[in-house]
């Protein structure tokens, strides 16, 4: 079968096709009946069909093949892009079971492309590396969360204590300056009574 072979049981189609390249619808001789015209075929010119087809109506035709079920097998160009006569009269059933493959290959391949994600460098899909640098912004951006929550917290902790600090400072000054005073008064009887002691004895002297 051919690469660039097409089935079809278009009845425009297949006229078309036949026309373009000179064909004339006939059928082989000696086969079927008045009420049956037998194996159908294509008559081109040039070919030699003379001896062994015999023309029929494009009616007799296309009833036939109705009546069989059958489509044409054809082929519009060559491979090598020239145009092509291949055509072969099949069952519906025999051109159904050629289109299968070919629709398997095209969902096949078109599955692959599907699956097949496009790769970067060093074998990643962009949609992995995209994935993974979005999980690693947003633990970058958990981490950084967590240091300035932690950060208020100690600053947190350590502005009540600063308060605290210079109050107990404060306490100390205070009662250092009342031990001090408390120091001062005592020692100031003391310096007194010093006093009079050193004016008598001096008296004392002096008579």
């Amino acid at each position: 079968m051919p690469n660039l072979s097409k089935i079809t049981k278009d009845h425009d189609v297949i006229r078309a096709w036949a026309e373009e390249r000179g064909a004339k619808p006939s059928h082989v001789k000696r086969t079927g009946s008045a009420e049956d015209v037998g194996i159908l075929r294509f008559d081109f010119p040039g070919y030699s069909g003379e001896d062994t087809l015999e023309p029929i109506t494009w009616e007799q035709f296309f009833d036939k093949l109705d009546e069989r079920n059958l489509a044409l097998l054809y082929e519009e160009e060559t491979s090598g892009g020239q145009k092509s006569n291949f055509n072969k009269i099949v069952s519906a059933e025999t051109a159904a079971a050629a289109e299968q493959p070919r629709h398997r290959k095209a969902r096949g391949a078109t599955r692959k492309k599907a699956a097949a994600p496009a790769r970067g460098r060093g074998g990643a899909s962009p949609a992995k590396k995209k994935s993974a640098a979005t999980k690693k912004s947003a633990g970058i951006v958990k981490r950084s969360a967590a240091a300035g929550r932690s950060r208020a917290a100690k600053k947190a902790v350590k502005r009540p204590t600063r308060p605290a600090a210079k109050k107990a400072g404060v306490k100390k000054a205070v009662k250092k300056a009342a031990a001090k005073k408390t120091a001062s008064k005592k020692a100031a009887p003391r310096s007194a009574a010093k006093r009079t002691a050193a004016k008598k004895s001096s008296r004392l002297r002096r008579r």
